[in-house]
């Protein structure tokens, strides 16, 4: 891929200089242009890593050399002159973003797109607010307390207390698979979230699915057959309480800095 060919229109479209027609016909090209795309994406990723403070004195010097351009430039418009400084601009931009990539990148991408990175993102550990009629009176109270003191042993063991035959056995296999998760006990998770989404209780049924997803992940499953089948599950349910939470995960895993990650 070779940045320098299309560094200056990126800019120019991520900067909104360019007129209508030409953000069209740049957004057209970048459609059916794969190496343009990849060039897009790098641009973009390399932008988000300065912004996050990585390489500030960077930019500084990028702009340093633009404005000493500017004030070098002012030449007669009769014929098209190739300024060496402006391909030397070009060139640094196109250098420094490549050493972005080799310097930083992998430091920042470990921080985003690992396997961990993207569970600690998605993951949010449920609240009260999951109990029918609130936690004071409710039959799994006990299970619930050791499970917002972590104590996650003991609400393993009230959890799996509860009988199949309970109303609650599908909301106590629900905490069941978010206790076992921080004992990584993954296995012992993804089984007791399965329990719960065969109950089919519209309450849980869609968030245990979600959250044994976030288990395969966080255990570094994501290249097994059941992940794939279940994300792609997700994805083919527009009417999924979680469908645009896995077209988010989908999105990051299939990134190009998710493969540089790697």
């Amino acid at each position: 891929m070779n940045l320098e060919i299309y560094i200056e229109r990126i800019e120019q479209y991520e900067s909104g200089q360019m007129t209508a027609a030409e953000r069209s016909a740049f957004e057209a090209e970048l459609s059916t242009n794969a190496e343009l795309k990849q060039a897009h994406t790098f641009f973009l990723g390399a932008n988000e890593v300065i912004e996050q403070g990585i390489e500030n004195s960077l930019r500084n010097q990028l702009n340093d050399w633009a404005a000493a351009e500017a004030g070098t430039s002012a030449k007669p418009a009769k014929t098209k002159v190739v300024s060496m400084q402006t391909t030397w601009v070009r060139m640094a931009i196109a250098a420094s973003v490549t050493l972005l990539i080799g310097w930083f990148g992998l430091q920042w991408m470990s921080n985003q797109y690992t396997d961990q990175a993207l569970y600690s993102g998605f993951y949010e550990k449920p609240g009260d607010s999951t109990f029918r009629g609130g936690p004071s009176e409710h039959p799994l109270k006990l299970g619930y307390e050791a499970f917002q003191k972590n104590d996650f042993a003991a609400a393993v063991s009230f959890f799996n207390s509860i009988p199949d035959s309970s109303d609650y056995y599908a909301e106590a296999q629900y905490y069941l698979g978010h206790s076992f998760i921080p004992l990584k006990e993954y296995n012992q998770a993804i089984k007791a979230f399965q329990h719960c989404a065969s109950r089919s209780e519209s309450k849980f049924s869609e968030k245990a699915e979600w959250y044994m997803l976030l288990t395969y992940l966080n255990s570094g499953k994501t290249n097994d057959a059941d992940f794939k089948a279940l994300l792609d599950k997700l994805l083919s349910n527009p009417d999924h309480s979680f469908y645009e939470q896995a077209k988010k995960l989908s999105g990051k895993i299939n990134s190009v800095w998710r493969r540089f990650a790697e």
